[in-house]
């Protein structure tokens, strides 16, 4: 009977033993449960946000490559654009100004080509549709004349339109010798009237 006792004694505990080894084991897992769900949820969590980060940069790749595209053609003059061409005078504070179709030799060119075309010029507007350069001249503008003594004579100059310079209208036959000495002074410097009509009415003063 003793020994009967002892023996389920002895095979109780090695039973108990393992049972509480598999419940610290068990328990140690449990406890390590969450790091490794934590890690495994991070690493799916960093490839879906590659993934998306991938997505995006090509999305991004592809606007980019869109807005170069659109940059590229819209900088380039268009068959159908209308320049503009605006010239200031110095001498009298007047504008022209001309407008007409582009010629065919700008088409399809950049802002810089263009620059390069016109180097006296101000860009003041480049969209495919309408261009407008600007330019300072030093002079008058063409709706004035100069009437001015040439060799002792009065000679009309009308200046051009693009660079200023004064260029002969007429030569006329009036001695500079035959009119008083204040008129004289003011013709050797160049007297400046407005338009045609002030050359007609100016020479009707000096016959009357």
């Amino acid at each position: 009977m003793f020994f009967q006792k002892h023996k389920r004694i002895l095979v109780l505990v090695p039973g108990l033993i393992l049972v509480l080894a598999v419940a610290v084991f068990s328990y140690g897992y449990l406890k390590r449960l969450p790091e490794i769900y934590g890690r495994i949820h991070q690493i799916n969590n960093n490839d879906r946000e590659d993934d998306l980060s991938n997505e995006q940069k090509a999305l991004q790749s592809d606007e980019t490559d869109r807005q170069a595209v659109y940059t590229v053609y819209t900088d380039l003059i268009g068959k159908d654009s209308i320049m503009v061409l605006e010239r200031y005078y110095t001498g009298c504070g007047h504008y022209l100004i001309e407008e007409h179709p582009m010629e065919n030799r700008y088409i399809g060119k950049n802002r810089e080509e263009l620059a390069q075309a016109y180097p006296n010029w101000t860009l003041k507007l480049f969209t495919p549709q309408r261009l407008v350069l600007r330019t300072e001249i030093d002079s008058y503008c063409p709706d004035h004349y100069m009437i001015k003594e040439e060799n002792g004579f009065l000679v009309i100059f009308r200046p051009d339109k693009d660079t200023g310079i004064m260029l002969i209208v007429e030569a006329t036959n009036i001695r500079l010798e035959r009119l008083d000495s204040r008129l004289q002074e003011q013709l050797s410097q160049g007297i400046v009237v407005d338009g045609i009509e002030g050359v007609e009415l100016f020479m009707e003063n000096l016959e009357s």
